[in-house]
């Protein structure tokens, strides 16, 4: 007995019906064109997020009102007091042995014609000890003012660094026009940890630091307030 394989077809199929029609390939390949160009125009899309150089350096800031706290993934900081006064009195603490009694000694008077602006915040670490001496006023016109070089750091705390675990109170004292202060904000940025990079090419390497934005007021009615009730002077002591 012999046996022989059989190929049986579906009834009624032929080889021409089961070949994909004329009509589904054009569909296919106009289907393949049209996510083709939706690809390339995503792509073009997303080139207009690519940022410049500008942005690069722009560091992360986050903004708060007077009291509120401005959190960031390295440190958070809150605006306690703002003064201002045209007369810095500084002074240098000492204890009598016997009595344990603490006096302050007076040993220089730093005056201005315009203003200076004391401000007063509590601040703290996320993580590891942080130096946070880079502060600004920026004025609402986009004017900023560095902290002064007359008050040194001994007396305003500010170069000491601030400890994960607590609060630490720093001011920072900025000499300015009384036109700088409606609208202003303390702008405090974190230190670059770059270490010998900076030296070769200052900010090259400090992309997206964080910073906050202290609101020195609520509005430019408290702005004027602060400049009505400026006092006639603001002492400053050395603190262990």
């Amino acid at each position: 007995m012999t046996s022989s394989t059989v190929e049986m077809n579906a009834p009624g199929a032929s080889p021409a019906a089961r070949r994909p029609s004329l009509a589904r390939r054009a569909a296919r390949r106009l289907g393949a064109g049209t996510a083709a160009l939706a690809i390339g125009a995503a792509a073009v899309y997303a080139h207009t997020f690519v940022m410049d150089a500008d942005a690069l350096d722009a560091p992360l800031t986050t903004h708060a009102v007077p009291g509120a706290v401005a959190e960031t993934g390295w440190f958070s900081m809150r605006l306690e007091q703002v003064v201002t006064t045209r007369t810095i009195r500084l002074g240098t603490p000492s204890t009598d042995p016997a009595t344990g009694t603490e006096t302050v000694k007076e040993t220089e008077q730093v005056g201005t014609p315009d203003i200076f602006v004391v401000a007063t915040v509590q601040a703290t670490s996320a993580d590891e000890p942080r130096r946070l001496k880079n502060a600004w006023l920026r004025a609402r016109d986009g004017r900023a003012y560095q902290v002064t070089d007359r008050v040194l750091g001994i007396y305003t705390r500010a170069e000491r660094p601030v400890q994960h675990g607590w609060w630490s109170e720093l001011d920072y004292v900025f000499e300015v026009p009384k036109d700088a202060l409606p609208g202003a904000e303390v702008v405090v940025t974190a230190s670059s940890t770059n270490g010998v990079y900076d030296g070769i090419s200052p900010g090259r390497y400090d992309q997206l630091l964080p910073e906050v934005a202290l609101s020195l007021t609520t509005d430019d009615a408290a702005a004027r307030r602060l400049l009505e009730e400026m006092a006639e002077s603001v002492r400053l002591v050395v603190r262990p």
